[in-house]
């Protein structure tokens, strides 16, 4: 068996990645039993049948940042309102958990020789799924908009890019994947499912500035595979 290096891990609330964490703990899996011993029993061994499976909790830890609007900030927000939210904890070697969740707890602290810190809890709620290997990922990725230029060339290995110089007042994103279901956030909210093929709905960019576009490919059973655009308006 070989070790998997935890580096590059990350969780998601929804297509936003929560920044400045140090260690995400959990899932915690775990299944009641129900004693089913009866006069009968043979061997004098008390015998038991499987119950209701618990999720467990999700811990996560790191340095504060109130700028993480999408991440650490939304975290806070679902603590308020006690939304079901949806999670990906990503792994980098290609395995994943997803799962819907409720923030239980938050937690910041200021030590005098330490950055200020940050953590947060998760109640995990249903069923988990454990992805294994990959999703194949999106076999192509175009952007439309006057002026704007996609960089790097799309690959399906590579997941960051820019799309610059944009002097349209809107864009729309074409994504094509076989058999996956193909989400679309800008700036961490969900926007629409992707037809593979066919072009997105405008995403407006109005003003001079940038968005964030999250492209997120998923396959039944494989962790997902992410991609970001950062739209940037110049004119």
């Amino acid at each position: 068996m070989t070790a998997q290096a935890a580096l590059g891990t990350k969780i998601l609330v929804g297509a936003a990645s929560v920044v400045d964490l140090t260690s995400i703990g959990g899932l915690e899996l775990s299944a009641d039993t129900k004693e089913t011993t009866t006069l009968d029993s043979v061997d004098g061994y008390r015998t038991f049948m499987g119950g209701l499976k618990d999720g467990g909790d999700v811990s996560l830890s790191g340095y504060f940042n109130p700028g993480d609007t999408n991440g650490q900030v939304a975290l806070y927000n679902a603590f308020g309102t006690s939304a079901l939210t949806p999670f990906t904890i990503l792994f980098p070697f290609g395995a994943s958990w997803t799962f819907n969740g409720i923030v239980t707890g938050i937690k910041t602290g200021a030590d005098l020789e330490d950055p200020a810190s940050f953590e947060a809890t998760v109640k995990v709620s249903g069923k988990p799924t454990l992805g294994l290997t990959p999703s194949a990922g999106l076999s192509a990725l175009t952007l439309t908009g006057t002026g704007g230029a996609l960089t790097p060339s799309f690959n399906k290995d590579v997941p960051l890019y820019a799309f610059s110089g944009v002097t349209a007042s809107s864009v729309t994103v074409t994504a094509t994947g076989a058999g996956q279901t193909i989400a679309l956030f800008v700036d961490g909210v969900f926007l629409q499912n992707l037809v593979s093929g066919t072009a997105s709905g405008a995403i407006n960019i109005a003003t001079v500035g940038s968005k964030k576009v999250t492209i997120i490919a998923n396959e039944p059973s494989k962790a997902p595979k992410i991609y970001e655009v950062t739209l940037v308006k110049t004119a």
